[in-house]
């Protein structure tokens, strides 16, 4: 099965409960960040690309 992204079926899903779409781990990424979304508090595509952008953070202050 493919993601609303492409064909990257190898790869874990998440599925956007305000969108009702599913998206892969490669293009994993909130559709509309700036936007009001009622599910965002337990939304775990939100939660895994805060995390990510957290790790690389730390990685950028770990090189310096």
């Amino acid at each position: 099965m493919a993601c609303n992204n492409g064909d990257h079926s190898g790869t874990d899903r998440y599925q956007c409960q305000k969108h009702l779409t599913e998206v892969c781990e490669e293009c994993l990424g909130c559709k509309d960040p700036t936007i009001y979304c009622k599910f965002r508090p337990s939304c775990v595509i939100h939660f895994l690309e805060k995390e990510r952008k957290n790790e690389r953070k730390n990685e950028r202050r770990k090189a310096v």
